[in-house]
C-alpha cells in the first residue's frame, strides 16, 4: 500500500536520462553561445568581424584561427562572418596578407556579409580566398581613402605620399579580385559609392548571394 494517497509520480530512470540529456543540450548551447560572445564558434570555424577594423584586430583572427588549428588537425577552411563598416586600412592591408598565407598553407578563407561591408570592409571581403558571399539586403560601399594629418609641412606632405600608396596598394587589390581593374576602382571611389548585392555580384566583389 502505497504511504501517498495522492497523484505524486516517482522519478524513473528515463526521467533522470531525460533531465540528464536536456542538462548536456542546454550546457552544449551555453558554450556555444560564449563562443560567440568571444567571437568564434569552434564547432563550424567561424570567426566574428562585427565592429570597425582597428589595430588588434589581425592578432585577434591570427590567435583564434590557432586555436581552430589546435582543435581541427585537418582544417582546411574558415568562414569570417563580416559586419563591418570598415576601419583601419593598414590592419584590413594585414588581415588580407594573413589570408594569402593561409591560402598558401593550403586553408581557404570564405568571407560572408550579414548586414554591411564598408570601406576597408569591403576590401577585405573581396580579397576572400573561398566562397565570397553576402545576404540579399546587405549593403557595400567603397570610397577614396581618407586621411588625417597635423604637423609641419614636410610632415604632411610625407604623409600625403604614404596615403597616396595605400589607396594605390587598395585599387592594386580590388583589381586582383574583382572584374575591374584599379583605374576603374579609382575613377569610381572619388565619393562614397554605395552598391547592393547583386550589383556587388556583377562587379565581382562577392561570387554568391545567400
Amino acid at each position: 500500500m502505497s504511504l501517498y494517497n495522492d497523484n505524486r509520480t516517482s522519478t524513473t530512470e528515463s526521467d533522470v536520462n531525460y533531465t540528464s540529456s536536456s542538462k548536456r543540450e542546454r550546457d552544449k548551447w551555453f558554450q556555444e553561445f560564449r563562443e560567440f560572445d568571444y567571437g568564434i564558434d569552434i564547432n563550424d570555424n567561424i570567426i566574428l568581424i562585427q565592429d570597425e577594423i582597428q589595430t588588434g584586430l589581425l592578432f585577434d583572427v591570427v590567435s583564434k584561427v590557432r586555436l581552430l588549428k589546435k582543435i581541427n588537425t585537418d582544417l582546411k577552411s574558415i568562414t569570417i562572418l563580416l559586419n563591418s563598416g570598415g576601419g583601419d586600412v593598414v590592419e584590413t592591408l594585414g588581415l588580407i596578407d594573413y589570408i594569402r598565407s593561409l591560402d598558401r598553407d593550403g586553408i581557404k578563407t570564405n568571407i560572408v556579409c550579414r548586414g554591411m561591408a564598408m570601406s576597408a570592409a569591403a576590401l577585405l571581403l573581396s580579397a576572400g580566398t573561398g566562397l565570397r558571399a553576402a545576404s540579399k539586403h546587405s549593403k557595400i560601399m567603397v570610397h577614396q581613402l581618407s586621411s588625417f594629418t597635423a604637423g609641419k609641412l614636410s610632415d604632411i606632405k610625407s604623409n600625403a605620399r604614404f596615403a597616396e600608396q595605400l589607396e594605390e596598394d587598395c585599387n592594386q587589390i580590388m583589381e586582383e579580385c574583382t572584374k575591374k581593374d584599379k583605374t576603374w576602382w579609382k575613377s569610381n571611389q572619388q565619393n562614397d559609392y554605395f552598391i547592393t548585392s547583386e550589383k556587388a555580384l556583377e562587379l565581382g566583389i562577392i561570387d554568391k548571394i545567400i
